[in-house]
């Protein structure tokens, strides 16, 4: 083969790549991008969710959370759907000390089973159990210990509020 016949293959195969790029190109869509038609896009939809009040800690911070992030902070539209949580936490010893039998390493769980329901009708749309873990250094000073668990207990509240947000938002994206 000779030289001159190089840049015309490469210039071939440049070309054979791209074209799957252009015909693919006006496909994809971001998933909370508004619809070209006008109507109501997945963040509206997300936003029109109401949640319903909880009873413990770790649910109040999973619900305020999880109402920010499906509001981004803005005004929420009339509801469209309510979502009721339900809250769970274990807090367990993960690794301990042989020397003097303490806990080093603690590990809380928080559990959420949530439902998502129509706010017209009140039919279960979508129903669903998470969990999610986070360890803490428990150490031997109590009171910093307590704290430990309950900072351990809320990064486990806004992790669980991501991934209530992002099922909510895959299972509207599947069901308008």
């Amino acid at each position: 083969m000779s030289s001159s016949d190089q840049p015309t293959r490469r210039k071939a195969l440049l070309a054979l790549a791209l074209v799957p790029t252009l015909m693919l190109g006006g496909c994809f869509r971001p998933m909370l991008a508004d619809p070209a038609n006008g109507a109501p896009g997945l963040k509206d939809r997300l936003a029109a969710i109401s949640i319903e009040p909880v009873d413990d800690r770790i649910g109040q911070q999973v619900r305020n959370k999880l109402s920010f992030n499906l509001t981004g902070g803005d005004y929420a539209p009339p509801t469209r759907y309510t979502l009721t949580l339900v809250t769970s936490t274990l807090t367990e010893s993960a690794l301990i000390n042989a020397l003097n039998a303490t806990p080093q390493i603690d590990l809380v769980t928080v559990t959420v089973d949530f439902t998502l329901k129509d706010a017209a009708t009140s039919k279960v749309l979508y129903k669903a159990k998470m969990n999610t873990r986070k360890s803490y250094a428990s150490g031997l000073q109590r009171y910093a210990a307590i704290r430990a668990e309950r900072d351990a207990e809320n990064d486990a509240a806004g992790v669980m509020a991501d991934q209530i947000r992002l099922r909510l938002a895959t299972w509207l994206a599947d069901h308008p």
